[in-house]
């Protein structure tokens, strides 16, 4: 799963986005994994089918959250939150083993000539050079779309992983700049399907009576 959201979270964004849905994959080392998507303006859903026990994960009002399942209490964990109180208890270290799946700088993004067709609809291919927070070079194919469906898409995963790192990412401020969104990025994810079609406004709003990250802690130091 962590392999599908980062390779998404690398992408192009809008200063408004409109609705829609989407069903992408992913390949890895550990197998395929499933992403079912939803936005609506400025908020996102993602929910991972195959994996129940994940949970979801939403942003609402431009804040970012996780909402999970445990020992039968639904807790909603903010991102941001989450990440300070990682900081502060010393948490790059925790952080290290995902360096090398965030960019720190593009080195080159160029376009091949070649087209493919992704989702019905058609991009163009690209090679990507880019530089991780570990100090690693990397070297991609992309195939990108300046289709709006698909830059919201982008935008909204863009705006998420801000909740997250508190940070832009660099791969998604060049796609920007170029006015372009992905359909693939390597073997790490696809689109699989892509619609415009408006989701259920119920599906954007937290839980009720549910646990934060910091009851869950009191909880137990509590016991």
């Amino acid at each position: 799963m962590r392999r599908l959201v980062t390779g998404l979270l690398m992408a192009a964004s809008l200063p408004a986005l409109a609705d829609g849905q989407a069903t992408l994959e992913s390949r890895s080392d550990q197998g395929s994994a499933t992403m079912q998507v939803r936005w609506a303006g400025d908020d996102l859903r993602m929910d991972f089918p195959q994996q129940a026990q994940a949970g979801f994960m939403l942003l609402k009002d431009g804040k970012g959250y996780m909402v999970s399942q445990m020992q039968g209490q639904t807790m909603v964990m903010d991102m941001a939150r989450l990440r300070d109180m990682a900081e502060g208890m010393g948490g790059d270290k925790a952080a290290a083993g995902l360096t090398s799946q965030q960019a720190e700088a593009i080195d080159a993004l160029e376009a091949t000539g070649e087209r493919e067709t992704i989702a019905g609809l058609e991009g163009e291919r690209y090679r990507l050079q880019w530089t991780d927070k570990a100090g690693n070079a990397h070297d991609d194919e992309l195939v990108l779309s300046d289709d709006p469906r698909v830059r919201e898409l982008m935008a909204a995963f863009h705006a998420y992983q801000q909740t997250m790192t508190g940070e832009p990412d660099p791969i998604a401020t060049t796609l920007e700049e170029r006015g372009l969104g992905m359909l693939r990025f390597g073997e790490r994810f696809r689109i699989a399907e892509l619609s415009g079609e408006t989701p259920a406004a119920s599906l954007f709003v937290l839980p009720e009576d549910a646990m934060t990250f910091e009851d869950m802690l009191r909880s137990t130091i509590s016991e």
